[in-house]
């Protein structure tokens, strides 16, 4: 495949098949595809959607980046839905969410082949209620006073 068969495959999957075209997966996905290491097949990326799309039906996901780097692309993306529905066991709260991820998709012979991603799980479930707000909460962005800059200093 081309770079731009692979980047229109990227986009495709994280629109069409995250809002439900799971038979995507087939065109996309090698039998052999292994995520974070674990073999998991075409069905994997199915089973990750089937379980999404139960707990946030109306689930989008914007590709922020894209990056290129040989036979891996980098993507960079964020996703909203409102928990409408159970999602890996914790029942709907009604709340929308805004989650980021990082997937690595490498590509070979045509098909997605291997992926290694993250998504910030723990925000995710801070929004949904599981884990106080409380708890490594946001950063705050402002320097703190007295952390000295630069270089330590040599005694």
């Amino acid at each position: 495949m081309t770079r731009e068969e692979n980047i229109r495959a990227i986009r495709r999957w994280f629109s069409e098949g995250w809002e439900g075209n799971l038979d995507l997966a087939e065109e996309i996905f090698s039998p052999a595809l292994t995520t974070n290491g674990v073999a998991v097949g075409i069905e994997g990326p199915k089973r990750n959607n089937r379980n999404r799309l139960a707990g946030f039906p109306d689930v989008h996901a914007v590709i922020e980046d894209i990056i290129e780097a040989g036979d891996r692309f980098v993507i960079r993306l964020v996703w909203q839905g409102t928990h409408t529905g159970p999602y890996s066991g914790v029942s709907a709260t009604r709340r929308v969410v805004r989650v980021r991820g990082l997937a690595i998709w490498r590509f070979a012979s045509g098909k997605v082949v291997e992926i290694w991603s993250i998504q910030d799980q723990f925000s995710l479930l801070q929004q949904i209620g599981v884990v106080s707000p409380e708890i490594g909460g946001v950063q705050d962005p402002v320097e703190p006073k007295g952390v000295p800059r630069g270089p330590p200093r040599d005694a």
